[in-house]
């Protein structure tokens, strides 16, 4: 029983429709987020200051949370 809700986890996770509403949502709001909290040195041009990390978690955590959202509804929408 274990690995029938595995292998449908992993399909409501790797679903193409799902990837992309979450890459959409990563750039829209890693966008924003970004301005908010480095817009200084992203306006400015001054990528020396840029903290990469940063830049690249904001992107990371939107669309992570947008894939569980679309996965937690799939998965409770089948049961």
């Amino acid at each position: 029983m274990g690995r029938i809700k595995n292998n449908r986890v992993i399909a409501a996770v790797l679903e193409p429709s799902a990837l992309i509403v979450a890459a959409k949502m990563s750039l829209v709001v890693g966008s924003i987020l970004n301005c908010i909290n480095q817009g200084e040195c992203i306006f400015s041009l001054d990528f020396e200051n840029l903290q990469i990390g940063k830049l690249l978690i904001t992107y990371t955590v939107p669309f992570f949370v947008s894939l569980y959202t679309s996965t937690i509804i799939k998965l409770r929408s089948k049961s």
